[in-house]
């Protein structure tokens, strides 16, 4: 029961995070530029895009506080050897609060949550998701709900143990959760608006669309780098050797997630080399008709991609309770 809880905490408590840091990143990095020289008009036209990222966002931010409080509870029955009932004590959970390298992290932790909250309620009340710049405090949630996911490296196999090789573990792990917030994480808040396209009514207006596109894909085409990279980092200081890689529990459910990626990655590749240009070539011709059913075709894969992403999500959640080789 305890490990069921651990697992499922950490899948929401991962997702949720990430979702948070995704949809910042959409909005700073893609869509703000991508509408820059537009008219007011055609930005409310994505008026339900706004509608579905807030409610997303605040739902995120619950999600992120509730999966929270649950890991923490995993974690001190784990610690302590007792049932979840069990630990529910003063003296249990004191004790994994304020002596245990986890429970400093998530002092730290709790600390941004409640301000990332505070900084979401100021949000909330001055209808942020309309705005078309950023202001101040949005910048801060940002900034605090990344500074949320990067720290959950210290609460991993990567800061298990010690050594002159800690903090470059660390380091690869924080840079591999940041860059996983932005792609494939992010997909959700960039397939919310391939469903908002159908607003648009002249093809005319399609310009940030495809512009958004466009920068989504850029960004995308970054990260996979990142994450190859701080993905080997990771698996040499966890993992070591492809016997291990290959004979242990911890490096078949690794494998299973490198699979995973690989089709995400497969279906990536296949909507920036042949379907975006393919869409490109139709807009330039005006071919309304056929530019709105390829749209509708490049969201159905990407939720694919999202679907794989979050199946992923659970994947890394049951390597969090798995030994490592080493």
């Amino acid at each position: 029961m305890t490990t069921a809880l651990l697992i499922l905490a950490r899948a929401f408590h991962f997702g949720s995070g990430m979702i948070l840091v995704g949809m910042v990143a959409f909005r700073w990095l893609v869509l703000l530029p991508a509408f820059a020289g537009e008219t007011d008009e055609t930005w409310q036209k994505f008026t339900p895009l706004f509608r579905r990222l807030h409610t997303l966002f605040l739902w995120s931010g619950i999600i992120l506080f509730v999966s929270g409080a649950a890991l923490f509870w995993a974690v001190a029955a784990g610690m302590s050897d007792t049932s979840l009932i069990e630990s529910l004590t003063w003296d249990t959970l004191g004790t994994v609060l304020f002596q245990t390298q986890f429970g400093s992290v998530f002092q730290w932790r709790l600390g941004l949550a409640v301000a990332l909250g505070m900084m979401m309620w100021g949000l909330a009340r001055n209808q942020w998701q309309l705005r078309r710049k950023s202001s101040l405090l949005e910048m801060a949630a940002g900034f605090v709900a990344t500074a949320l996911v990067v720290s959950m490296a210290w609460t991993g196999h990567a800061a298990a143990t010690g050594g002159p090789d800690f903090w470059w573990r660390v380091l690869a792990d924080a840079t591999h959760l940041f860059a996983a917030s932005s792609w494939p994480t992010g997909l959700l808040p960039f397939a919310l608006f391939l469903g908002c396209t159908r607003q648009v009514d002249d093809i005319s207006r399609l310009r940030p669309v495809l512009a958004t596109a466009r920068r989504f894909s850029a960004l995308s085409f970054i990260t996979v780098g990142v994450l190859i990279a701080s993905g080997i980092i990771n698996t040499y200081f966890i993992v070591g050797s492809f016997q291990a890689l290959v004979t242990t529990d911890y490096g078949r459910i690794l494998c299973l997630k490198l699979f995973l990626f690989l089709v995400i990655l497969g279906i990536a590749a296949w909507n920036r080399y042949r379907l975006l240009p393919l869409i490109h070539l139709r807009a330039n011709a005006s071919e309304k008709s056929l530019v709105f059913p390829l749209l509708q075709r490049l969201q159905n894969f990407v939720m694919t991609e999202f679907g794989l992403a979050v199946a992923v999500i659970v994947v890394v959640s049951i390597l969090g309770t798995t030994p490592p080789p080493r």
